[in-house]
């Protein structure tokens, strides 16, 4: 079974409900439809720690890494909600910089939750 967690953009949480994420998991389309066959659980829902914030120098988002590793999350899904240019895949430096920190402790990535 594959352990999975998903990431959004906090300040995007001001006027979005995730419900698009949880659809897409749910209903395993978008990214999620590559898990179609597979037996897929969702370990957490977490955000980024803001516009402007380190995440490598935020004893939070650390902590949610420790987390994350703990109960064994072997890929994060970022949401759309945290790039600066969706249709070119692009993330805000903040994300960027989340993604890298997941990747150097082995947890994969993939860009979007859903179209």
């Amino acid at each position: 079974m594959k352990k999975i967690a998903i990431l959004t953009c906090l300040n995007a949480n001001r006027v979005c409900t995730g419900a698009g994420c949880l659809r897409a998991f749910n209903e395993k389309t978008g990214s999620f439809a590559r898990y179609a066959e597979d037996g897929l659980r969702l370990m957490a829902f977490f955000h980024c720690p803001g516009c402007g914030i380190a995440p490598a120098q935020d004893d939070g988002t650390l902590e949610k890494l420790e987390r994350l590793e703990k109960i064994g999350v072997t890929c994060v899904h970022v949401g759309v909600c945290g790039m600066t240019d969706a249709r070119q895949n692009v993330l805000c430096p903040t994300m960027a910089e989340l993604v890298e920190l997941l990747r150097q402790r082995g947890i994969g990535t993939v860009l979007r939750t859903h179209n």
